[in-house]
Protein backbone atom coordinates (compact mmCIF):
# COMPACT_ATOMS: atom_id res chain seq x y z
CA UNK A 1 0.00 0.00 0.00
CA UNK A 2 1.40 3.40 -0.97
CA UNK A 3 1.04 6.58 1.07
CA UNK A 4 1.22 10.07 -0.53
CA UNK A 5 2.99 12.65 1.67
CA UNK A 6 2.06 16.30 1.01
CA UNK A 7 3.53 19.33 2.66
CA UNK A 8 1.60 22.59 2.75
CA UNK A 9 3.47 25.55 4.31
CA UNK A 10 1.41 27.63 6.73
CA UNK A 11 -0.20 30.85 5.53
CA UNK A 12 2.08 33.06 7.66
CA UNK A 13 5.16 31.50 6.12
CA UNK A 14 3.77 32.20 2.66
CA UNK A 15 3.20 35.87 3.52
CA UNK A 16 6.72 36.21 4.93
CA UNK A 17 8.17 34.62 1.80
CA UNK A 18 6.28 37.11 -0.38
CA UNK A 19 7.74 40.04 1.62
CA UNK A 20 11.20 38.55 1.38
CA UNK A 21 10.78 38.10 -2.37
CA UNK A 22 9.83 41.80 -2.74
CA UNK A 23 12.88 42.78 -0.69
CA UNK A 24 15.14 40.61 -2.82
CA UNK A 25 13.72 42.12 -5.96
CA UNK A 26 14.80 45.60 -4.80
CA UNK A 27 18.46 44.55 -4.44
CA UNK A 28 21.05 44.78 -7.19
CA UNK A 29 21.29 41.87 -9.56
CA UNK A 30 24.50 40.41 -8.10
CA UNK A 31 23.30 40.60 -4.51
CA UNK A 32 19.86 39.52 -5.58
CA UNK A 33 21.15 36.13 -6.87
CA UNK A 34 23.10 35.42 -3.69
CA UNK A 35 20.19 36.23 -1.44
CA UNK A 36 17.89 34.09 -3.58
CA UNK A 37 20.15 31.04 -3.24
CA UNK A 38 20.30 31.42 0.54
CA UNK A 39 16.55 31.77 0.79
CA UNK A 40 15.94 28.58 -1.20
CA UNK A 41 18.31 26.59 1.02
CA UNK A 42 16.41 27.85 4.06
CA UNK A 43 13.03 26.78 2.64
CA UNK A 44 14.41 23.33 1.68
CA UNK A 45 15.80 22.82 5.20
CA UNK A 46 12.51 23.81 6.78
CA UNK A 47 10.52 21.41 4.58
CA UNK A 48 12.94 18.56 5.30
CA UNK A 49 12.58 19.03 9.08
CA UNK A 50 8.78 19.06 8.88
CA UNK A 51 8.81 15.86 6.74
CA UNK A 52 11.05 14.04 9.23
CA UNK A 53 8.79 14.97 12.13
CA UNK A 54 5.74 13.69 10.18
CA UNK A 55 7.43 10.36 9.34
CA UNK A 56 8.53 9.79 12.97
CA UNK A 57 4.99 10.43 14.20
CA UNK A 58 3.52 8.06 11.59
CA UNK A 59 5.98 5.32 12.53
CA UNK A 60 5.08 5.61 16.21
CA UNK A 61 1.38 5.39 15.31
CA UNK A 62 1.87 2.24 13.21
CA UNK A 63 4.01 0.69 15.94
CA UNK A 64 1.25 1.37 18.43
CA UNK A 65 -1.27 -0.36 16.22
CA UNK A 66 0.97 -3.37 15.64
CA UNK A 67 1.36 -3.83 19.39
CA UNK A 68 -2.37 -4.55 19.78
CA UNK A 69 -3.84 -8.10 19.23
CA UNK A 70 -5.68 -8.51 15.94
CA UNK A 71 -9.16 -10.02 16.61
CA UNK A 72 -10.16 -13.09 14.45
CA UNK A 73 -13.33 -13.51 12.46
CA UNK A 74 -16.41 -13.80 14.68
CA UNK A 75 -17.70 -17.37 15.13
CA UNK A 76 -21.40 -18.17 14.78
CA UNK A 77 -22.98 -20.16 17.63
CA UNK A 78 -23.47 -23.94 16.94
CA UNK A 79 -26.93 -25.00 15.77
CA UNK A 80 -26.44 -28.38 17.56
CA UNK A 81 -27.70 -30.38 14.58
CA UNK A 82 -26.40 -33.94 14.84
CA UNK A 83 -25.20 -35.52 11.64
CA UNK A 84 -27.73 -37.96 10.13
CA UNK A 85 -27.37 -41.63 11.12
CA UNK A 86 -25.51 -43.68 8.50
CA UNK A 87 -25.69 -47.28 9.85
CA UNK A 88 -29.39 -47.99 10.30
CA UNK A 89 -30.06 -51.77 9.95
CA UNK A 90 -33.36 -53.67 10.03
CA UNK A 91 -33.97 -57.37 10.78
CA UNK A 92 -37.40 -58.96 10.55
CA UNK A 93 -38.49 -62.08 12.44
CA UNK A 94 -42.17 -62.92 12.13
CA UNK A 95 -44.09 -59.66 12.35
CA UNK A 96 -41.40 -57.90 14.42
CA UNK A 97 -38.82 -55.61 12.81
CA UNK A 98 -35.74 -54.84 14.92
CA UNK A 99 -34.04 -51.54 14.08
CA UNK A 100 -30.46 -50.88 15.19
CA UNK A 101 -28.35 -47.76 14.77
CA UNK A 102 -25.53 -45.74 16.35
CA UNK A 103 -26.06 -42.18 17.61
CA UNK A 104 -23.80 -39.65 15.82
CA UNK A 105 -20.98 -38.14 17.89
CA UNK A 106 -20.53 -34.92 15.93
CA UNK A 107 -22.76 -32.13 14.69
CA UNK A 108 -22.90 -30.87 11.12
CA UNK A 109 -20.47 -28.06 12.08
CA UNK A 110 -17.96 -30.67 13.41
CA UNK A 111 -18.58 -29.80 17.07
CA UNK A 112 -19.23 -32.61 19.53
CA UNK A 113 -22.85 -33.57 20.13
CA UNK A 114 -23.86 -32.55 23.63
CA UNK A 115 -27.37 -33.90 23.69
CA UNK A 116 -29.88 -35.55 21.36
CA UNK A 117 -33.34 -35.07 22.74
CA UNK A 118 -34.96 -37.99 20.92
CA UNK A 119 -34.93 -40.14 17.81
CA UNK A 120 -37.93 -40.25 15.53
CA UNK A 121 -38.62 -43.63 13.89
CA UNK A 122 -40.02 -43.26 10.37
CA UNK A 123 -41.90 -45.85 8.29
CA UNK A 124 -43.48 -45.61 4.87
CA UNK A 125 -45.09 -48.18 2.56
CA UNK A 126 -43.13 -48.90 -0.62
CA UNK A 127 -39.48 -48.67 -1.59
CA UNK A 128 -39.40 -44.99 -2.63
CA UNK A 129 -37.11 -42.87 -0.47
CA UNK A 130 -38.78 -40.62 2.08
CA UNK A 131 -38.20 -36.87 1.85
CA UNK A 132 -39.63 -36.30 5.32
CA UNK A 133 -40.27 -38.48 8.34
CA UNK A 134 -43.58 -40.30 8.69
CA UNK A 135 -43.29 -40.77 12.45
CA UNK A 136 -44.42 -44.04 14.04
CA UNK A 137 -42.47 -43.74 17.32
CA UNK A 138 -40.22 -41.42 19.31
CA UNK A 139 -37.30 -42.97 21.19
CA UNK A 140 -35.71 -40.90 23.99
CA UNK A 141 -31.94 -40.85 24.30
CA UNK A 142 -30.69 -42.67 27.43
CA UNK A 143 -29.19 -40.42 30.07
CA UNK A 144 -25.46 -40.63 30.75
CA UNK A 145 -23.89 -41.04 34.19
CA UNK A 146 -21.70 -38.19 35.59
CA UNK A 147 -18.59 -40.28 34.86
CA UNK A 148 -19.74 -40.86 31.29
CA UNK A 149 -20.49 -37.15 30.79
CA UNK A 150 -16.96 -36.28 31.91
CA UNK A 151 -15.57 -38.83 29.49
CA UNK A 152 -17.81 -37.62 26.65
CA UNK A 153 -16.22 -34.16 26.87
CA UNK A 154 -12.97 -35.71 25.66
CA UNK A 155 -14.02 -38.47 23.26
CA UNK A 156 -17.59 -39.77 23.41
CA UNK A 157 -18.22 -43.49 23.08
CA UNK A 158 -20.59 -44.98 20.53
CA UNK A 159 -24.16 -45.22 21.80
CA UNK A 160 -26.13 -48.02 20.16
CA UNK A 161 -29.89 -47.67 19.91
CA UNK A 162 -32.62 -50.22 19.24
CA UNK A 163 -36.32 -50.16 18.52
CA UNK A 164 -38.70 -53.05 17.72
CA UNK A 165 -41.63 -52.28 15.45
CA UNK A 166 -44.61 -54.61 15.07
CA UNK A 167 -45.84 -54.69 11.49
CA UNK A 168 -49.61 -54.24 11.20
CA UNK A 169 -51.22 -57.40 9.78
CA UNK A 170 -53.21 -55.40 7.22
CA UNK A 171 -50.01 -54.30 5.45
CA UNK A 172 -49.05 -57.87 4.56
CA UNK A 173 -52.60 -58.80 3.60
CA UNK A 174 -52.98 -55.80 1.31
CA UNK A 175 -49.60 -56.23 -0.43
CA UNK A 176 -47.94 -59.60 0.38
CA UNK A 177 -45.10 -59.01 -2.11
CA UNK A 178 -44.58 -55.37 -1.14
CA UNK A 179 -42.07 -53.56 1.09
CA UNK A 180 -41.95 -50.91 3.79
CA UNK A 181 -39.07 -48.46 4.19
CA UNK A 182 -37.60 -47.37 7.53
CA UNK A 183 -35.47 -44.38 8.56
CA UNK A 184 -34.60 -42.53 11.78
CA UNK A 185 -34.17 -38.83 12.46
CA UNK A 186 -32.13 -37.31 15.33
CA UNK A 187 -33.80 -34.27 16.92
CA UNK A 188 -32.15 -31.57 19.05
CA UNK A 189 -33.77 -29.82 22.02
CA UNK A 190 -35.45 -27.31 19.68
CA UNK A 191 -37.10 -29.99 17.58
CA UNK A 192 -34.78 -29.57 14.59
CA UNK A 193 -32.68 -32.09 12.69
CA UNK A 194 -30.12 -32.32 9.90
CA UNK A 195 -32.19 -34.84 7.93
CA UNK A 196 -33.09 -38.51 7.69
CA UNK A 197 -30.74 -41.45 8.11
CA UNK A 198 -29.95 -44.04 5.48
CA UNK A 199 -33.15 -45.85 4.51
CA UNK A 200 -33.71 -49.62 4.54
CA UNK A 201 -36.49 -51.65 2.90
CA UNK A 202 -38.16 -54.60 4.64
CA UNK A 203 -40.45 -57.11 2.84
CA UNK A 204 -44.08 -57.46 3.95
CA UNK A 205 -44.34 -61.15 2.97
CA UNK A 206 -46.44 -63.22 5.41
CA UNK A 207 -44.75 -66.05 7.34
CA UNK A 208 -45.96 -69.53 8.31
CA UNK A 209 -46.68 -70.50 11.91
CA UNK A 210 -44.09 -72.86 13.35
CA UNK A 211 -44.98 -76.57 13.83
CA UNK A 212 -46.89 -77.09 17.05
CA UNK A 213 -45.55 -80.56 17.90
CA UNK A 214 -41.87 -81.51 17.66
CA UNK A 215 -40.00 -84.60 18.83
CA UNK A 216 -36.52 -86.10 18.45
CA UNK A 217 -35.57 -89.79 18.76
CA UNK A 218 -32.09 -91.30 18.72
CA UNK A 219 -31.36 -94.58 16.91
CA UNK A 220 -28.40 -96.31 15.37
CA UNK A 221 -29.18 -94.57 12.07
CA UNK A 222 -29.21 -91.05 13.57
CA UNK A 223 -31.58 -88.54 15.20
CA UNK A 224 -35.07 -88.51 13.71
CA UNK A 225 -36.94 -85.18 13.97
CA UNK A 226 -40.73 -85.48 13.71
CA UNK A 227 -43.32 -82.68 13.54
CA UNK A 228 -47.02 -81.96 13.20
CA UNK A 229 -48.76 -78.66 12.48
CA UNK A 230 -50.78 -76.81 9.89
CA UNK A 231 -49.96 -74.97 6.66
CA UNK A 232 -52.12 -72.58 4.61
CA UNK A 233 -54.04 -74.04 1.69
CA UNK A 234 -53.28 -71.11 -0.65
CA UNK A 235 -49.98 -69.43 -1.46
CA UNK A 236 -49.74 -65.84 -2.80
CA UNK A 237 -47.95 -65.55 -6.17
CA UNK A 238 -44.25 -64.75 -5.87
CA UNK A 239 -43.88 -66.45 -2.45
CA UNK A 240 -42.58 -69.85 -1.35
CA UNK A 241 -42.35 -71.41 2.12
CA UNK A 242 -39.65 -73.64 3.66
CA UNK A 243 -38.96 -75.45 6.93
CA UNK A 244 -35.42 -75.02 8.24
CA UNK A 245 -34.24 -77.81 10.57
CA UNK A 246 -31.87 -76.26 13.11
CA UNK A 247 -29.58 -77.82 15.72
CA UNK A 248 -27.22 -76.53 18.36
CA UNK A 249 -25.10 -78.06 21.11
CA UNK A 250 -25.95 -76.86 24.58
CA UNK A 251 -24.42 -73.40 25.02
CA UNK A 252 -23.75 -73.01 21.30
CA UNK A 253 -25.49 -71.31 18.38
CA UNK A 254 -28.13 -72.76 16.08
CA UNK A 255 -27.06 -73.89 12.62
CA UNK A 256 -29.27 -75.02 9.74
CA UNK A 257 -28.79 -78.76 9.07
CA UNK A 258 -31.70 -79.30 6.69
CA UNK A 259 -34.21 -77.53 4.47
CA UNK A 260 -37.51 -79.20 3.52
CA UNK A 261 -40.88 -78.25 2.10
CA UNK A 262 -43.53 -77.58 4.77
CA UNK A 263 -46.03 -80.32 5.53
CA UNK A 264 -48.72 -80.97 8.10
CA UNK A 265 -46.59 -83.87 9.41
CA UNK A 266 -43.18 -85.18 8.48
CA UNK A 267 -39.75 -86.43 9.58
CA UNK A 268 -36.11 -85.59 8.99
CA UNK A 269 -33.11 -87.83 9.75
CA UNK A 270 -29.96 -86.13 11.04
CA UNK A 271 -26.76 -88.11 10.46
CA UNK A 272 -24.22 -85.31 10.99
CA UNK A 273 -24.27 -85.13 14.80
CA UNK A 274 -21.65 -86.41 17.26
CA UNK A 275 -22.32 -89.14 19.77
CA UNK A 276 -22.30 -88.56 23.53
CA UNK A 277 -23.46 -84.95 23.27
CA UNK A 278 -26.58 -83.03 24.27
CA UNK A 279 -28.35 -81.15 21.46
CA UNK A 280 -31.38 -78.90 20.96
CA UNK A 281 -33.44 -79.17 17.77
CA UNK A 282 -36.08 -76.79 16.43
CA UNK A 283 -37.83 -75.86 13.17
CA UNK A 284 -37.91 -72.26 11.88
CA UNK A 285 -40.18 -71.23 9.03
CA UNK A 286 -38.83 -69.24 6.10
CA UNK A 287 -40.62 -67.21 3.42
CA UNK A 288 -38.81 -66.56 0.15
CA UNK A 289 -40.07 -63.74 -2.06
CA UNK A 290 -39.38 -62.53 -5.59
CA UNK A 291 -40.99 -59.21 -6.49
CA UNK A 292 -40.13 -55.94 -8.27
CA UNK A 293 -36.86 -57.52 -9.44
CA UNK A 294 -35.82 -58.14 -5.84
CA UNK A 295 -35.27 -61.40 -3.94
CA UNK A 296 -35.73 -61.46 -0.18
CA UNK A 297 -36.08 -63.98 2.64
CA UNK A 298 -38.14 -63.44 5.78
CA UNK A 299 -37.53 -65.56 8.86
CA UNK A 300 -40.69 -66.68 10.61
CA UNK A 301 -41.31 -67.99 14.09
CA UNK A 302 -39.43 -70.95 15.56
CA UNK A 303 -40.96 -73.99 17.20
CA UNK A 304 -40.25 -74.98 20.77
CA UNK A 305 -36.91 -76.72 21.07
CA UNK A 306 -36.55 -80.40 21.98
CA UNK A 307 -33.52 -81.81 23.80
CA UNK A 308 -31.79 -85.14 23.16
CA UNK A 309 -28.64 -86.80 24.42
CA UNK A 310 -26.97 -88.88 21.74
CA UNK A 311 -25.84 -91.77 23.90
CA UNK A 312 -24.08 -94.32 21.76
CA UNK A 313 -25.41 -97.76 22.54
CA UNK A 314 -25.66 -98.70 18.88
CA UNK A 315 -23.02 -100.92 17.26
CA UNK A 316 -21.75 -100.42 13.71
CA UNK A 317 -23.39 -102.27 10.85
CA UNK A 318 -22.54 -105.91 10.23
CA UNK A 319 -19.62 -106.18 7.77
CA UNK A 320 -20.49 -107.68 4.38
CA UNK A 321 -18.67 -109.13 1.37
CA UNK A 322 -16.10 -111.27 3.21
CA UNK A 323 -13.88 -113.37 0.93
CA UNK A 324 -11.02 -115.80 1.75
CA UNK A 325 -8.37 -116.70 -0.87
CA UNK A 326 -5.41 -119.12 -0.46
CA UNK A 327 -2.00 -118.00 -1.76
CA UNK A 328 1.66 -118.87 -1.25
CA UNK A 329 4.99 -117.23 -1.86
CA UNK A 330 7.65 -119.88 -2.38
CA UNK A 331 7.00 -122.51 0.30
CA UNK A 332 5.03 -120.09 2.64
CA UNK A 333 1.20 -120.54 2.41
CA UNK A 334 -1.29 -117.93 3.67
CA UNK A 335 -4.95 -116.87 3.37
CA UNK A 336 -5.90 -113.33 2.35
CA UNK A 337 -9.21 -111.93 3.69
CA UNK A 338 -11.04 -108.90 2.23
CA UNK A 339 -14.48 -107.33 2.89
CA UNK A 340 -16.48 -104.17 2.20
CA UNK A 341 -15.53 -101.25 4.47
CA UNK A 342 -17.97 -99.89 7.04
CA UNK A 343 -18.92 -96.20 6.62
CA UNK A 344 -19.66 -95.12 10.21
CA UNK A 345 -17.96 -91.89 11.30
CA UNK A 346 -17.05 -93.37 14.69
CA UNK A 347 -15.65 -96.65 13.39
CA UNK A 348 -12.59 -97.76 15.37
CA UNK A 349 -11.67 -100.97 13.49
CA UNK A 350 -12.40 -104.66 12.96
CA UNK A 351 -11.97 -108.01 14.73
CA UNK A 352 -11.09 -111.12 12.70
CA UNK A 353 -12.21 -114.60 13.85
CA UNK A 354 -11.25 -118.09 12.65
CA UNK A 355 -12.20 -121.67 13.41
CA UNK A 356 -11.53 -125.13 12.08
CA UNK A 357 -14.41 -127.16 10.82
CA UNK A 358 -16.46 -128.21 13.89
CA UNK A 359 -14.02 -126.22 16.05
CA UNK A 360 -14.33 -123.17 18.36
CA UNK A 361 -13.84 -119.56 17.28
CA UNK A 362 -10.61 -117.76 18.05
CA UNK A 363 -9.74 -114.07 17.50
CA UNK A 364 -6.71 -113.65 15.31
CA UNK A 365 -5.90 -109.94 15.92
CA UNK A 366 -4.46 -108.52 19.15
CA UNK A 367 -5.32 -104.93 18.16
CA UNK A 368 -8.21 -103.68 16.04
CA UNK A 369 -7.58 -104.02 12.33
CA UNK A 370 -7.74 -100.56 10.76
CA UNK A 371 -8.37 -101.60 7.14
CA UNK A 372 -10.89 -104.04 5.59
CA UNK A 373 -8.30 -106.73 4.87
CA UNK A 374 -6.23 -109.28 6.80
CA UNK A 375 -3.56 -111.92 6.03
CA UNK A 376 -3.60 -115.20 8.00
CA UNK A 377 -0.13 -116.77 7.77
CA UNK A 378 -0.62 -119.34 10.54
CA UNK A 379 -2.13 -122.04 8.34
CA UNK A 380 -1.30 -125.70 7.71
CA UNK A 381 -1.68 -127.82 4.57
CA UNK A 382 -4.78 -129.93 4.28
CA UNK A 383 -6.85 -127.87 6.78
CA UNK A 384 -10.13 -126.09 6.09
CA UNK A 385 -10.42 -122.68 7.79
CA UNK A 386 -13.65 -120.74 8.35
CA UNK A 387 -13.50 -116.95 8.88
CA UNK A 388 -15.77 -114.12 10.09
CA UNK A 389 -15.22 -110.41 10.96
CA UNK A 390 -16.99 -107.79 13.14
CA UNK A 391 -16.86 -103.97 13.29
CA UNK A 392 -16.16 -101.98 16.48
CA UNK A 393 -16.84 -98.27 17.14
CA UNK A 394 -15.01 -95.77 19.35
CA UNK A 395 -17.14 -96.70 22.37
CA UNK A 396 -16.44 -100.43 21.99
CA UNK A 397 -19.86 -101.22 20.57
CA UNK A 398 -19.36 -104.31 18.41
CA UNK A 399 -21.45 -105.31 15.43
CA UNK A 400 -22.77 -108.80 14.69
CA UNK A 401 -20.24 -110.95 12.90
CA UNK A 402 -20.27 -111.13 9.15
CA UNK A 403 -21.32 -114.11 7.09
CA UNK A 404 -18.68 -116.85 7.08
CA UNK A 405 -16.09 -117.41 4.38
CA UNK A 406 -13.94 -120.55 4.18
CA UNK A 407 -10.80 -121.77 2.42
CA UNK A 408 -9.13 -125.22 2.36
CA UNK A 409 -5.34 -125.52 2.31
CA UNK A 410 -3.97 -127.91 -0.33
CA UNK A 411 -1.89 -130.88 0.78
CA UNK A 412 1.89 -130.71 0.40
CA UNK A 413 3.09 -131.67 -3.06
Amino acid sequence: MRAAICYSPPLQAIRQSRQQCALIASLPDRNQAAVTRGFLRFVTLLASMRLRLWLIGGSLFVAGLSGCGTPGAPQLPSLNLARPVEDLAATRVGNRVELDWTLPRKNTDKTLVKHIAETRVCRRAGVALMSSCEVIAEVPTPKSSPQQKQKDQQQPDNVHMQYIDTLPAQLGLADPTGFVTYAVEEMNSKGRSAGLSNQVAVPLAPTLPAPEELSANVSGEGVTISWAGSIPSTLPPGLSYRYQIERRPVGGAYTVIGDVAPSASGTYLDKTFEWEKKYEFRITTLTQMQSHGMTASVQGESSKAVNVFTRDIYPPAQPVGLQAVFSSVGQKPFVDLTWAPNLENDLAGYNVFRRLQNGAWEKLNHQLVQVPSFRDENVRPGQKYIYSVSAVDLRANESPRSAEASETMPDKQ
